[in-house]
Parts: structure tokens; sequence; C-alpha cells
């Protein structure tokens, strides 16, 4: 199967409005952590946690980055930015610019209105129809002008006309992705037949207690918490870290943050933003990717044991990762945070003791610093105790949010699934899925036969990376050394002469696939279909060259497919909030 598929990874990481944004340069973290180093003679300087702490509290760094405050004057002058992107037609620079000028534009001013009015504009040239039409009810809530309303009016009848025309884009995916196979009765939003297993080389694994055939979805799981890239905070929400730049509204109290829905901003404010509101410059400013974490789920922890500081000390203390099991958590009668909370303190990792962890030490002492300048914070953190229980948790969360990470790879977001942490790594895999989604869907991506461990891959599989050196720039990117088939070059030559040839039919099969691919008019639906029926009736052969063709191409036409499924449901979910308003109105 001769396809040119661009490898998986570039892909992923090309997400936002296609094109990845490299950084200019280091994190700052990262050069205050080289300078902390340069200081105190290197990595031969021993420190544990609580020194690391007294060190940075005497010396720093002092983090002086400026909060900045809503200011009408300055966002019209980024508005007036986005205009210019918006005449040369770039559309994308022209979204974030108008987002920026919505987040500093003053809470109940007309600015705000503008910048909606403007990013519906927009959204009318992109054929996003739906969410024009959201921006125009934005708009128009946020006191838009009236200089400006037959304008909106007009905007609105051209896309109630695009719609009726059938122009939209749809609002009804397909192909579409529930659990298709029977779930667990206490877990449903996972398939029956998974269990958690204790093994000697990986420590948790996911098992699957039956077959499993392609096509067949076996968990969809809500990310916990998600960390995003602060150079995205104009693009992403601020909770989900979802791509949904047409969605974004504005904390009201602050310029750093933007939420995908009012569902997202209120649940962020209640949990964790009320900590973070008023210092948050200061921690995009340190940025650091999955470290974040840390912090973020002390916060969250605190919320739910009802900001009772000595309450959560006294469990996380007669907890100390003693081990546990996430499919143990009853979800039947809805999700309880504060049981999935006890669960992952619980959860059992392996403390890395290297350069690494004095990082992490070094980062958690410099996150304290900052979130005890949060008038709130400062209000619960009030003894001895409390701020070492802080500190000591900041580092705990990191270490486990790093080593709970299914995209290691992926800087821009950064999200923490209970359950699916246990998957492991293979670049051999047997399941796929998206990254940078609020929910992760495994999807089976080939046969798993009983007793097999479901295998997802952490970045390229070895079909797409045959270099020698894999395994050491695996170990390089995810800080392990992968044990997979593919990264032993022993197995890897056996496996690889036990291959069986496609049959005839197959290279039937094969070259129809290569046909319809090829062709934009073939639904997305039928194209998932056949792949997926070439690679159930085939799989014997693996690893066959043609088949593992016939795999990638597979693997990229599903995440097209999920992608889709989610951008389809964003444009259903803006018209139901029209919907929603309309009767309000009524």
């Amino acid at each position: 199967m001769d396809v040119n598929i661009r490898p998986l990874q570039t892909h992923l990481l090309t997400r936002t409005f296609g094109q990845y944004k490299k950084p200019d340069g280091e994190f700052a973290m990262m050069t205050y952590y080289h300078e902390f180093l340069t200081e105190t003679g290197g990595l031969n300087k021993q420190f544990d946690l609580y020194s690391m702490w007294q060190y940075v509290l005497a010396n720093g760094p002092r983090i002086d980055v400026s909060e900045g405050v809503k200011s009408n004057s300055k966002a019209v002058a980024i508005r007036q930015e986005g205009n210019r992107f918006f005449k040369d037609q770039s559309w994308s620079n022209a979204t974030e610019k108008y987002n920026e000028s919505i987040c500093w534009a003053e809470t109940g001013s007309e600015e705000v209105g503008i910048g909606f009015a403007n990013r519906s504009a927009v959204c009318y040239e992109e054929k996003n129809y739906e969410l024009c039409l959201l921006n125009i009810m934005l708009a128009r809530k946020h006191d838009c002008p009236d200089r400006l309303s037959a304008k909106l009016a007009a905007r609105e009848q051209n896309c109630k006309q695009q719609i009726a025309d059938g122009n939209s884009k749809g609002t009804v995916p397909s192909p579409m992705f529930p659990i298709n196979v029977e779930v667990n009765p206490k877990i449903p939003f996972m398939a029956n037949g998974l269990r958690m297993a204790e093994l000697p080389t990986y420590g948790r694994a996911m098992i699957a207690e039956r077959s499993f055939e392609p096509g067949d979805v076996i968990l969809h799981e809500k990310s916990l918490l998600t960390v995003g890239d602060a150079r995205y905070l104009h693009l992403n929400c601020n909770l989900c870290a979802e791509w949904k730049p047409y969605n974004l509204i504005p904390c009201p109290d602050c310029v750093w943050v933007m939420y995908c829905s009012e569902e997202c901003r209120q649940q962020d404010l209640r949990t964790v933003h009320r900590f973070e509101c008023g210092i948050t410059a200061k921690l995009k400013h340190l940025n650091s990717w999955m470290v974040d974490m840390g912090p973020k789920l002390f916060f969250y922890g605190l919320t739910l044991f009802g900001d009772n500081v000595d309450k959560m000390k006294q469990f996380c203390d007669s907890n100390k990762r003693t081990g546990s099991n996430p499919m143990d958590v009853d979800y039947s009668g809805g999700t309880d945070p504060l049981e999935v909370f006890k669960n992952l303190q619980r959860v059992k990792y392996t403390k890395v003791k290297d350069a690494f962890d004095k990082r992490l030490m070094f980062l958690a002492s410099v996150f304290y610093t900052v979130y005890m300048q949060s008038p709130l914070v400062r209000s619960l953190i009030t003894t001895h105790q409390h701020k070492r229980f802080m500190l000591h948790c900041f580092n705990d969360y990191m270490q486990l949010a790093m080593q709970a990470n299914l995209f290691c790879w992926d800087l821009i977001t950064g999200p923490l699934f209970p359950i699916a942490s246990i998957i492991n790594h293979s670049c051999d895999p047997n399941v796929v899925t998206a990254a940078r989604l609020s929910y992760i869907k495994l999807i089976v991506l080939k046969p798993i036969a009983k007793g097999e461990q479901i295998f997802i891959s952490y970045g390229p599989v070895w079909y797409q990376n045959k270099d020698d050196r894999k395994q050491e720039q695996t170990m390089s990117l995810f800080r392990f050394q992968c044990g997979c088939v593919a990264c032993n070059p022993i197995r890897l030559k056996r496996w690889l002469r036990s291959q069986s040839e496609l049959d005839e039919q197959g290279k039937r099969e094969s070259s129809t696939i290569n046909l319809l691919l090829n062709n934009d008019a073939v639904p997305l639906a039928t194209k998932t279909n056949l792949l997926q029926q070439f690679v159930k009736r085939n799989a014997y052969t693996h690893p066959n060259e043609a088949f593992c063709s016939g795999l990638q191409v597979y693997t990229e036409v599903l995440y097209h497919a999920l992608m889709e499924e989610w951008d389809t449901n964003n444009r259903a979910w803006a018209m139901a909030e029209l919907e929603a308003n309309e009767r309000k109105r009524r």
C-alpha cells in the first residue's frame, strides 16, 4: 500500500491552525534552573526538597512579571492589529488578536462586544456558520454598540441562509465513535473485559479479558485536569485546553485566561483559578508543561476537601502511595471527584533519583514562592506544617503527572486520565487515540486477543521510525527504555521472519483502498470502514510491510475521523447554545 502519509507525530503537532509554534528559547523556568546550577556549582551540590525550598526562599529567583489590568485602550490597539491581519486574510492571526483584545477589554464595556463581533466576521469567512452565529449572540450579550447592529443582523441572516442551503460543515458526525461494545457496569465509559494488572516489567498495565476487533471503542474517559501551553492562551481553553479559538470567553477579572464555555469557566473558578487569578501572568511566565500539573492538582484536591488543609493533609499522610487501582472507583452513579482524587493519591509510582528529580524540587520551590503571593492561598496555608505540606504535594504531584502522561512528546497540552494512565507504551500499539482533547477515546487498531496487554504509542510507531538508534531516542524522549518487540534487535529479526504475505484478496483490497483514499468524494466513514475490514482480515500477516502500511493509513484516517467528530460536535454545541439563548429570550 503505497500512500504518502505524514508521520503521525508531525500531524498531531500541527493541530493548532496547521502550525506548531516552536519556542523562541527555553522555558523561562529552565533558564532560572540553569542559573541556579551555575550559582550552586552544578549537579554535584546535594539538596533535598526542604533545603532546596530554603535556598529558593532566600536567593530567588524573584518572578517580577506584571499581571496587567484590563484596559480598553490596549484592547482597541490589539484589535486594530487583528483588523490588519483580517484585511490580509490571515484568519488565524486575526482570531488570536481578537481574542487577546477581548481579554484586555474592561468587563462590561462595549469593547468586549466589538471583539466578539469581529471574531464572527472571521468565522463567516471561514464558512464556520454555526460559530459565527454564536459570536453574534456573544457580541449582543456584551453590549456591542448600536452602530454595528445592522452589520451583525445582515451577517446573521447570511449565516442562516447558508445553513438552510446546505453549505454548513455539518452538526452530525460521520463516522461517530461511541463505545460500541458491552460496557463495564461500574465504569460506563469503559468496555467490559478490561482489568488492571501489576506486571514486573511494566508496573501497572491494562489487560484484555476478552478479545476485541479493529474499530471497537473501548474507552471514552474525560480528563481529571489538563495543563496547556501558555503560548496558546488566546487559542485554547484554560480548563480543558482544547483548541477552540472561536468559542473563547474571558475571565472577567484577569487578562491571561480564556474558556471555551461558561461551564468550563465556572468549573475552573470553583476549583483552581480562584487560587491563580491575580498571579496568572507569573504562572504563565513559568509555564513548564506537565509539571504545572503539580500545583493545579494540589489546589484541585484542596477544593474537594472543602479548603480544609488539615483534613487533606491527614488523608494524604495516611495514604502515602500505597498502591491503587483506578478501576476500583465506582462511576455507575456518576463521577465523585473526591473518590477519584483519593484513588489517585494512593497511586504507587517509581520516584526517579537523578538530575531530573533535582530539577523538580527546584520547580516546586519556585512555584511555592509564586502561589504564596495569592491572598487566598496565604489565608489557607498559614502554618509551617501547611507550607511544607503544600511544597511536598507540589513535588509529589509533579512526579505523578510526568509518569501518568500519555502524550509525552506533545508540549501543547498535558491531560491527566486516571484510568487511561495505566496504559503502557509500545512502538507496535494495538489501540489508537487523538491528542489535545479534553477526553480520550481508545479505538482498537488491530485484533486484540484475550490476555493481551493494551498498548498505545506515546509517539511514532516502529514502522514509521526504523532508525537503528530508535531505542536510544525513545529513552531520551520518554525517560524509559522501551522493551517492545520492535526495540529488541534479536526479537525484531525473529518477528520479521515470521511474517506472512498478503493473499490475492488482500492485494486487491489494498489497491481498492489506495484508489478510494485519494478520492475526496468518498465519505470518511466509508474509508474508515474499508480500512477496518482490511486490517481485520489481514492481521495474520503482521508485521508484513504492506499490512503495516495499511495500519499506518488506518491510524491517520482514524485520527482524522476523531478530529472531524470533535469539530462537528463543537458546531452542534454552538447551535444548542443558540437555541437555549432563544428559549430564555422568550
